[in-house]
């Protein structure tokens, strides 16, 4: 059974500096490396007290998850709604990922996602945290054909996953030793995929004999 820390401020900050130096000391040594120990000297907080609120090193690498993926939905969240338009929000993004590779918090999801491989449960608690991801940017895939004038031309859902595929993939490539900037300039890029959809729905259609008028 799991004591998780009770809602007053000194608890909640206990709390915060057990996740903060858990979050920490997976990104600088790795799942297979990390221990309860470790953690515990990195919020300078007895031993025991990990053991008593989460149990295993597991379930504490689960509640890093949460805590860190939580943030980051909701700033990201935040961002779209305030931005005005794809493209502001397409460069932020871009942005925000630059940040999150050189914070170590992409280093810290993909050490997740190799145990994920093996361990059913860490598998469905990553797989509901992609989820969130997904259903993301499905939507601001919808809201881009809405602004381009082509809602209807094409399926949000894969279009989301295009998207999301853009970004772990270079995720895994940047993790393996590849130039990030690259990455960078290609995610860019595609950053006028709506604007390319949009011009070939306009283009004429060409047919056997020639080329006709799309309308």
């Amino acid at each position: 059974m799991l004591h998780r820390p009770a809602a007053a401020s000194e608890s909640v900050s206990t709390r915060e500096k057990i996740l903060g130096a858990a979050y920490r000391t997976l990104v600088e040594v790795g799942y297979t490396q990390i221990s309860m120990r470790k953690i515990a000297e990195g919020a300078g907080v007895n031993q025991s007290l990990l053991h008593y609120y989460y149990g295993s090193k597991e379930n504490l690498m689960l509640e890093v998850l949460d805590f860190v993926n939580e943030r980051l939905l909701t700033r990201q969240r935040t961002m779209y709604a305030e931005a005005g338009s794809f493209e502001q929000i397409w460069a932020q993004a871009l942005e925000y990922f630059k940040r999150d590779v050189r914070s170590g918090y992409v280093r810290a999801l993909w050490e997740l996602r190799g145990q994920a491989l093996s361990n059913a449960r860490i598998q469905t608690r990553v797989t509901e945290m992609i989820g969130h991801w997904r259903r993301l940017v499905t939507d601001l895939s919808r809201q881009a054909l809405a602004q381009y004038g082509i809602a209807g031309q094409a399926d949000p859902e894969v279009l989301g996953r295009v998207i999301g595929d853009l970004y772990w993939g270079a995720e895994a490539e940047i993790l393996a030793g590849e130039d990030a900037e690259a990455h960078f300039e290609a995610i860019h890029l595609m950053g006028n995929l709506f604007r390319w959809l949009a011009q070939d729905q306009r283009a004429p259609q060409t047919v056997k004999g020639g080329v006709r008028d799309g309308s």
